[in-house]
């Protein structure tokens, strides 16, 4: 019988042995909690280092495509200039030779100067990735991402201009064709065989006859011409400006060399 008790006392003991108790719940609990937190905090570093490590290369090809545009831009300058310079000789030489009806090898190679230009076309390669990736949150500086929608916003208002810029100029090599006398140049055309720019190929002393009746209308759209010229070049001279600003801006903020 004393074994017995002593048997029923023991098995009572055990289901209060440490444990067990509210305080031990309490425990498991906090560990599980604990553990299933420290997992979501590591998953959300590593997601936070992985999504800086895409931004900076992101932007280390955006500055690559920056670095781009502003060779382009840089390079075709220099080409509007010479179309300027061409205009002003064209009204120069017509002011000072009043009722003229041949003009020299050397003004058609002025006036079919006046007839082209340089047009551009930015390197989107980056920002069109960033957009269709969704890539743009990554972009965390909000100076930078807001430097960046201000910089495409430029050459979305360019791309606007440009097909009406390349339909004015090529109205004006038009006209420029209803005045030129093809009959005075056909031995020009007949031997060319370079594949370089066809007036190069006339001399100073090549003179050329006229439609003077077009010669107004042609005149008054060098005018246009000449606006839009300077128009156009002070348009592109604020993007190289916004592209310079902004490589400099993302070398800072992300420490690329």
């Amino acid at each position: 019988k004393l074994q017995a008790e002593e048997m029923e006392t023991h098995a009572h003991e055990l289901h209060k042995a440490p444990g067990q108790g509210w305080k031990h719940y309490f425990f498991e609990f906090f560990m599980l909690f604990l553990a299933v937190f420290c997992g979501f905090l590591a998953e959300n570093w590593r997601e936070h280092i992985v999504e800086q490590q895409k931004e900076k290369q992101y932007m280390r090809s955006f500055i690559y495509d920056l670095e781009n545009d502003t060779t382009t831009l840089t390079a075709g300058f220099p080409l509007k200039d010479q179309r300027l310079n061409a205009i002003d000789s064209v009204f120069l030489f017509f002011e000072t030779h009043q009722g003229v009806e041949t003009i020299p090898g050397n003004i058609f190679r002025l006036m079919q100067r006046t007839g082209w230009d340089r047009h551009y076309r930015r390197n989107s390669t980056t920002n069109d990735q960033l957009k269709n990736a969704g890539g743009l949150r990554l972009v965390q500086n909000p100076v930078i991402a807001d430097s960046i929608a201000a910089y495409d916003l430029q050459w979305v208002r360019a791309e606007f201009y440009r097909e009406a810029y390349i339909y004015n100029q090529n109205r004006g090599k038009e006209m420029l064709d209803k005045i030129i006398y093809a009959n005075d140049l056909l031995n020009v055309y007949r031997n060319y065989n370079t594949g370089n720019s066809l007036p190069a190929s006339t001399t100073d002393s090549l003179l050329i006859r006229i439609n003077t009746s077009g010669l107004n209308e042609f005149l008054n759209s060098l005018t246009y011409q000449k606006i839009t010229t300077l128009q156009d070049k002070r348009v592109y001279k604020r993007i190289e400006e916004s592209a310079v600003r902004l490589i400099e801006m993302i070398r800072k903020e992300y420490d690329i060399r």
